[in-house]
């Protein structure tokens, strides 16, 4: 009878156990999207007056707006994922991927620019 009650109880923490770990490895993305959020580089300084230096358009309905360099905005589709924002630019046949620092700012991997919300 005890050895019952030991295999069950070892099952049941072995449940408890396997269904906390399920749950804490489930990754919830760091930014929530349900306004528009425009973020634009830390301390620009313009070369001339068609370099309005790198932002970023979130709007809530999954698309972007994405300024590289230049003064070209370019539009395209965006997904969150944990910490990167990933954006899709079909017309350059390009990705962009951020890291999200906190909510209020990120940063382009490829160079390393960090953009801040306005």
């Amino acid at each position: 009878m005890k050895n019952i009650y030991s295999n069950s109880t070892t099952l049941i923490v072995l449940f408890i156990v396997s269904i906390l770990i399920i749950a804490g490895g489930c990754k919830k993305d760091q930014l929530v999207v349900n306004e528009v959020k425009a973020y634009f580089q830390v301390n620009h300084s313009p070369a001339n007056a068609y370099d309005g230096g790198f932002a970023l358009t979130l709007q809530p309905d999954g698309y972007a707006e994405i300024l590289p360099f230049g003064d070209i905005r370019y539009r395209g589709t965006y997904k969150i994922n944990g910490s990167k924002i990933k954006v899709r630019i079909e017309q350059e046949s390009k990705t962009y991927t951020f890291e999200i620092i906190s909510t209020t700012e990120i940063r382009e991997e490829e160079y390393g620019t960090v953009l801040k919300l306005k």
